[in-house]
């Protein structure tokens, strides 16, 4: 990759493949749970769609679809849980054969069930990643509520550290959009503004999506601002090596601060900025 100053801007050429940026990033991962080994669940999603889950061990799951146009299409497939709060889960696992990448957080004393289901499709005559996401409960609570789409992010800048040498910032600028740039690592000084979307969990505890416009890739992340960690992965198709590039990452989170532009711009009146545009340059 041709050297260049981090602080100027990056031609897109220059940006490095996906697979170089996923090494190391696993290095801050939480250790997976295996509390999940033996159990089984129903859940129910919007659309009474009804997918059984048998965690079969501490790392292979079974699954069978019981109700529509799917029912009894089932599969078997390594997976991974994350405790990311007592209780609360978040679980990952791939179906090579539907090119379909799951992570679903399950509140198991509520039973709240929210999921990201990830699969490659074709936009704009490219191959990019397209992520749906179903709500649901299991079926021992069926009166459960979904976990609302919140807007607390929005004003905090918060530095994620990957590993001992990959460190991002995030600035969340309304309840859609989030600036990114990397403050060190494989992509020192790249940084891009993206659509997203943000759950909320639990108090502090939120489910962080967004998909972004260069690299044909989505992430799906825990955010903890109580433990101050993130826990995810993301799923995508790497354009320059034309394979799928799956994994699962962790972060050490620092809050730097939180601010109300928009507040402070409507406290404002017109009259009191006119004449000072000079200022503003």
């Amino acid at each position: 990759m041709p050297a260049f100053n981090s602080n100027d801007f990056i031609p897109v050429s220059q940006w490095p493949t996906l697979e170089e940026l996923a090494i190391g990033f696993a290095e801050h991962l939480m250790p997976a749970s295996s509390a999940l080994a033996g159990e089984a669940i129903n859940i129910i999603f919007d659309g009474d769609i009804s997918i059984s889950h048998h965690f079969t061990t501490e790392s292979s799951l079974s699954w069978e679809v019981n109700t529509g146009a799917q029912k009894g299409i089932r599969g078997k497939h390594d997976y991974k849980a994350f405790e990311v709060r007592p209780g609360i889960f978040f679980v990952d696992f791939y179906k090579p054969e539907f090119e379909e990448h799951v992570s679903f957080v399950w509140g198991r004393s509520t039973g709240q069930v929210i999921a990201g289901l990830s699969k490659l499709a074709e936009v704009e005559g490219q191959r990019r990643t397209k992520t749906d996401f179903l709500q649901g409960q299991t079926a021992t609570f069926p009166d459960a509520e979904h976990f609302p789409e919140t807007d607390e992010l929005v004003g905090r800048h918060i530095v994620y550290r990957y590993s001992s040498k990959d460190a991002y910032e995030h600035v969340y600028l309304n309840r859609g959009t989030l600036t990114w740039h990397c403050l060190s690592g494989t992509e020192k000084g790249l940084a891009d503004t993206e659509f997203c979307r943000t759950f909320k969990l639990s108090d502090q505890l939120y489910l962080l999506f967004w998909t972004e416009t260069i690299m044909p890739v989505e992430s799906i992340v825990v955010v903890d601002l109580q433990k101050m960690r993130s826990t995810g992965r993301f799923y995508c198709w790497d354009p320059k090596p034309q394979r799928v590039v799956r994994m699962l990452f962790g972060s050490y989170a620092t809050h730097l601060a939180k601010t109300d532009a928009a507040a402070m711009a409507a406290s404002y009146p017109l009259s009191q900025t006119q004449g000072n545009s000079a200022s503003r340059i």
